[in-house]
């Protein structure tokens, strides 16, 4: 099987999975540890059942369209403030990201699919759409170091920083990331003028990152934003980036134009319908450019279905 690192290099298009946290919210009787949230789901029966479940779905979609596939820790909120908050003692750091990456290796090796990458996710240190909430650089590379040597340690296959709100704390991580020697990916959230939330122009971003060797990830990404969102986002990023726009490969988005914390508070899921969804997520695939496409938030099998079948079209 090639490795990460050979499979984005081929050019290859790939799919992700898509919504967790708001599957489990919707669709699931489970209440979710209101600080750690999913990360402590494998730690019980039925919440290992109900990720093994939404898990195996996303397999299924990447199978029926013959496509690589990463699936993503649930370990968003499995980070030392989070744990702390939650009233967990210091250890849980190592176990929380181990047991997550343990039941994602064993849903990959039961499923008898490849290529399916693991992605070790770490999250921001405080709430995604609070870019006033983000660590410095400095504090940011200390901060995420544990976390991601905790899955470095349980077999991730690479690291995958999702969401992040400020450019100084998204150099930190990537910082931290690095450390390991293992790949990884740095993935912003974007506001309604298309820049990173504190601010930041996203070519900037890029750029910036990219300049400090030892920060400098794999690829960059988009999360958590709506598709027209995004593509207002990128067709302003292309014009500023020239040559550089090709470091943005990846876009997980949600299924709903309503932010993330817009959606949590409804008793519904709100969604676009998946073929709906892979259409508008189609239009933004580009083999030199973004080639990873997947769901974040309001997205589920159906919609990776959707998606994969047009991707199939591109490979």
């Amino acid at each position: 099987m090639p490795s990460f690192v050979e499979t984005i290099d081929s050019e290859t298009p790939v799919l992700t999975d898509g919504g967790i946290e708001t599957r489990i919210m919707f669709e699931t009787r489970i209440e979710m540890d209101p600080d750690i949230q999913v990360a402590a789901l494998p730690g019980s029966p039925q919440g290992r059942a109900a990720l093994r479940e939404i898990h195996s779905g996303y397999i299924e979609a990447a199978r029926s369209n013959s496509l690589p596939l990463i699936l993503g820790t649930p370990t968003f909120r499995a980070s030392p403030a989070f744990i702390e908050r939650s009233g967990r003692p210091t250890e849980a750091l190592g176990s929380l990201n181990r047991d997550a990456t343990d039941l994602m290796k064993e849903i990959r090796t039961e499923s008898g699919y490849e290529p399916v990458f693991i992605a070790g996710v770490i999250g921001p240190s405080g709430d995604a759409y609070l870019p006033e909430q983000a660590l410095s650089r400095e504090e940011a590379a200390k901060y995420h170091r544990g976390q991601a040597e905790a899955l470095v340690d349980a077999g991730a296959d690479f690291l995958f920083a999702p969401t992040f709100p400020s450019v100084d704390e998204a150099e930190g991580a990537c910082l931290a990331m690095a450390s390991t020697g293992l790949p990884h990916v740095i993935s912003y959230i974007l506001g309604p003028d298309g820049d990173v939330l504190d601010g930041t122009p996203l070519a900037d971003a890029i750029d910036r990152i990219d300049a400090n060797p030892e920060a400098r990830p794999l690829y960059h990404s988009l999360s958590c934003i709506h598709p027209v969102a995004a593509a207002r986002a990128i067709v302003k990023f292309k014009l500023a980036a020239g040559d550089a726009a090709g470091r943005l490969v990846e876009f997980k988005a949600n299924g709903s134009p309503l932010r993330t914390d817009e959606l949590i508070q409804l008793n519904h899921p709100e969604t676009d319908a998946p073929d709906t969804f892979a259409e508008e997520m189609i239009d933004l695939f580009d083999p030199q450019g973004l080639r990873v496409l997947g769901g974040c938030c309001g997205t589920r099998e159906t919609h990776m279905a959707a998606l994969g079948r047009l991707l199939a079209g591109r490979h």
